[in-house]
């Protein structure tokens, strides 16, 4: 069911994710909404904004978003082209093996996948990401 929020300008949302302190809407006309707290990433904003009271838009302009899910402190997003995209926390690797650090949005990472292969659903447990392929 498509419903219809006020945090989101009457805007419909389509699908919804819920981590422990953050959550991400993703409307009917494809923007993602953020709000909650971003003190590893999760929200996919920058390190100066730690946390959002109300949703703000995220990736407006770059990244056309077909899916979102959220884990513990960390999320993922889906685009339309089938690439996968993960910020927030990366303690237990849930975003990537390579990196040592948090995830925020000026180096949010996208998964590399096997070479003609492309994501097509992606889910997030509270300290994991799994994800298929076609």
């Amino acid at each position: 069911a498509v419903v219809s929020t006020q945090s989101t300008g009457g805007l419909k949302v389509k699908n919804i994710a819920a981590g422990y302190w953050h959550c991400l809407a993703l409307t009917e006309f494809d923007v993602v909404y953020a709000w909650g707290w971003n003190n590893k990433g999760q929200l996919g904003l920058s390190r100066e904004n730690a946390m959002e009271n109300m949703p703000v838009p995220l990736f407006e302009e770059d990244m056309e978003i077909d899916y979102i899910s959220c884990g513990r402190s960390h999320s993922a997003f889906l685009t339309k082209d089938k690439s996968l995209y993960l910020c927030g926390w990366n303690k237990y690797k849930q975003c990537s093996e390579d990196a040592n650090e948090d995830i925020y949005l000026d180096n949010r990472l996208k998964v590399n996948t096997p070479s003609a292969t492309d994501v097509v659903d992606v889910v997030c447990g509270p300290w994991s990401t799994y994800f298929t392929t076609d």
